[in-house]
């Protein structure tokens, strides 16, 4: 591997990952996509010149340029929606490699999230609905623990029997912890004991082995250029204590792509912050800047985050300055020496200026102060509305 990308959302997810994430694919030889956190809950949109889209959510975003995917050990497996995915694709034109040390969520997983979700009622965490935490909480316990690993490696026979003796082990504990009983969500123990769910499941699981390939981060070597994926957004990462409980339960910005290339020789790395011109939130939780006018002010829409039951309206607000201006700096103690860049997302839908609450800032503002060399100014859905290495300057505020 020669040169190394992280792309980081700076906010709170849906900043534009999807799209750098596939520019820097595009712009750079034989690249390979790296899945650094979270798992299916990703809704990473790719649209390209040809008219092709799609929202992806297992598969690196990388998949349309070219780039083979490697779901890292810090990716959570979902063999369910990893499925429903290939279908929707076809048959796979590049390479999907998986790390043996992958967490992978079960059926119960995404059961437990969407019961409790529902039962908290106006109290939501803003959960995506597929069981990220829940496959985080489960996985603490080594008993209950399930890698990748098992998926190759345990014949099928023992690790249907692991399944369910979770199902009826843990799952109940973990449902009384949760508040959901027999009276209040009847439907979610009788989809428990369902065993066809778990026949169904063992069925994708063995669809999803066939069709990836086992590795470990030396895979990386192989190619040109690594484009690190991250998903969610730096104000959501489960450090973020000032956001709690209404955070992902994973690292989202470069804590995890350090991890890696410190295995991996020295390359010349970017880290490339991404936000839109507008601060944008899917899910319940605090947000400083909202503000519902904002939204047909500049007239803003969404193409890709639609109300759903768990995540709930599409929420918009003001870019806020110092809350990304602290995000940045809060994640730049894992960056060393790294270059940095920032690419400003949906300038076309706000005249090409950052829109802030007591005034605009042009892109080469929050730039020069953040202290970055490159900007990225993005004004349409795909990567040839990119332009790239916009001399940074200020400009009297």
């Amino acid at each position: 591997m020669k040169k190394a990308y992280a792309v980081i959302g700076a906010n709170f997810g849906d900043e534009g990952k999807g799209l750098m994430t596939d520019y820097f694919c595009r712009t750079n030889d034989n690249p390979i996509d790296i899945r650094i956190n979270g798992g299916a809950q990703a809704g990473h949109t790719v649209c390209t010149s040809e008219g092709e889209r799609h929202i992806f959510s297992h598969i690196g975003a990388g998949y349309f340029a070219g780039a083979d995917t490697y779901l890292s050990e810090f990716f959570i497996a979902n063999p369910m929606l990893f499925v429903k995915e290939k279908n929707i694709l076809g048959d796979l034109t590049q390479k999907i490699f998986t790390d043996k040390r992958c967490r992978v969520t079960l059926p119960c997983d995404m059961l437990l999230n969407q019961f409790a979700e529902r039962l908290r009622d106006n109290n939501r965490h803003g959960s995506c609905g597929t069981g990220i935490f829940e496959t985080v909480k489960r996985c603490e316990n080594p008993q209950n623990r399930i890698l990748y690993s098992d998926i190759t490696d345990i014949p099928e026979n023992v690790l249907i029997q692991k399944i369910k003796s979770i199902n009826s082990g843990y799952c109940l504990e973990r449902a009384e912890q949760l508040g959901i009983t027999r009276e209040n969500s009847p439907e979610f123990f009788e989809l428990l004991e369902n065993e066809n769910i778990t026949i169904n499941y063992i069925s994708d699981l063995e669809y999803m082995k066939n069709i990836c390939i086992t590795a470990d981060e030396s895979i990386t070597e192989n190619y040109d250029t690594a484009v690190f994926e991250g998903a969610q957004g730096l104000m959501l990462d489960r450090d973020r204590e000032d956001y709690f409980p209404n955070l992902t339960p994973t690292n989202t910005g470069m804590k995890n792509v350090r991890s890696i290339l410190n295995r991996l020789e020295k390359r010349d790395t970017e880290i490339c912050y991404v936000t839109r011109s507008y601060f944008t939130r899917h899910g319940a939780g605090r947000f400083d800047t909202e503000c519902k006018e904002i939204r047909n002010k500049y007239n803003l829409y969404d193409k890709t985050n639609v109300t759903n039951e768990f995540q709930g309206n599409f929420r918009y607000g003001w870019f806020d300055l110092p809350e990304f201006m602290h995000s940045l700096k809060i994640d730049r103690k894992y960056a060393l020496k790294d270059k940095i860049s920032i690419a400003v997302t949906h300038l076309d839908m706000t005249d090409g200026m950052i829109i802030c609450p007591t005034g605009k800032l042009m892109p080469e503002d929050i730039a020069y102060m953040a202290g970055t060399a490159k900007l990225y100014k993005s004004f349409g859905e795909t990567a040839e509305n990119i332009i790239e290495n916009v001399p940074v300057f200020t400009r009297s505020m």
